[in-house]
């Protein structure tokens, strides 16, 4: 059932994608800082999602790494404090 509804959703979104071609055929000048291109305008909205969502997932990809390093110095000090507190009952153990 979560196969078909992927396979849905991605014909779906492969329809309004040829139906955004289809009604953005027409030809614009891309300019940027070094020069300019002609392409279809559908073709730069494609290529701005795209480099849109690999921005996004370097910036994410940092964010996950930065948070993981946390999480393991976190594991670290608790295991260090657990072996503190074991050492704490055992020699109160032996003073009693």
């Amino acid at each position: 059932m979560k196969r078909l509804l992927s396979i849905l959703f991605l014909l779906i979104f492969m329809a309004l994608g040829v139906a955004i071609a289809i009604v953005n055929a027409d030809e614009v000048v891309f300019n940027f800082y070094y020069g300019s291109i002609t392409q279809p305008l559908s073709i730069l909205l494609v290529g701005a999602i795209i480099i849109g969502a690999v921005l996004a997932t370097l910036i994410n990809s940092l964010v996950i790494i930065s948070l993981r390093h946390q999480l393991r110095r976190a594991q670290r000090q608790i295991k260090k404090a657990e072996e503190n507190s074991v050492t704490l009952i055992e020699a109160s153990d032996k003073q009693l």
